[in-house]
């Protein structure tokens, strides 16, 4: 929603830079939210195997890894402060991190398993929130 109130304005400030560090914020927030429901879809299917989910949940964080490459090759054309480039990259590879340990402990079936998702979970709501915040608000500043 952030990003079609303001797109304009994005498009004109990442012009302006020349980089995609705020599409890439957008990018990142659809990504997360996406993989949340997909796992929460996946785990709730009876015929799935405990190998399959745990699979899945490994290219999950796979996938969620995508972000902090993407934003460290955005962040070297950008003009944003190095404080807010790090923690966006440390959120992004801790998510990473949650769903590739819940998946080898749900194998490993030692080390908690799936009770990394719920932290996985929170921490994706709160980058997309975080992240909707930015390109809602901090753009137009």
């Amino acid at each position: 929603m952030a990003v079609s109130i303001n797109l304009r304005a994005i498009l004109d400030e990442e012009q302006k830079q020349g980089s995609s560090y705020l599409t890439g914020r957008a990018l990142e927030s659809v990504v997360d939210l996406l993989i949340v429901l997909g796992i929460s879809l996946v785990g709730l299917d009876p015929l799935v195997g405990r190998v399959v989910f745990a699979v899945f949940l490994i290219l999950c964080a796979v996938g969620s890894a995508v972000s902090p490459v993407r934003a460290t090759l955005a962040y070297r054309s950008s003009h944003v402060k190095p404080v807010a480039f790090n923690l966006r990259l440390f959120l992004a590879c801790l998510l990473g991190a949650a769903y590739a340990i819940a998946g080898v402990t749900f194998i490993a079936q030692a080390g908690g398993g799936l009770q990394w998702l719920p932290f996985a979970f929170i921490l994706a709501v709160s980058i997309a929130a975080s992240n909707a915040w930015i390109l809602l608000v901090e753009v137009l500043r």
